[in-house]
């Protein structure tokens, strides 16, 4: 199991932030995905643990861009607790399991 790393409050900090100064129809996905920054923050905790598993960088930004929904709960909705979105996470992440094959709109993929 990937383990649970500290609540990153600075993060969403910054990403309601954003969100307070953003209009439209993207600004939620927008705020989340700004910088990469949750993305870069679980990646420096489980890079070791998903290189095992064959997950890199790309593939990592993949699975998570399918949980855009779910970032935005966490970070702007105040309605998924830290521990409910890493598990969310890691049941696509841990070895064994595969990404979501349905993909939702709003995630990086959409901006590249």
């Amino acid at each position: 199991m990937l383990p649970i790393p500290p609540e990153p409050k600075d993060i969403k900090d910054r990403i309601v932030k954003r969100k307070s100064v953003c209009n439209g129809p993207s600004c939620d996905s927008f705020s989340v995905w700004f910088g990469n920054e949750i993305a870069k923050y679980l990646w420096n905790h489980w890079n070791r643990e998903l290189a095992r598993a064959g997950i890199n960088w790309q593939k990592f930004l993949s699975i998570l861009s399918n949980h855009t929904q779910e970032l935005i709960d966490w970070a702007i909705k105040d309605t998924l607790t830290w521990n409910d979105l890493i598990r969310i996470l890691t049941n696509d992440v841990l070895p064994g399991t595969t990404a979501m094959t349905v993909s939702r709109k709003g995630g990086i993929l959409d901006y590249l």
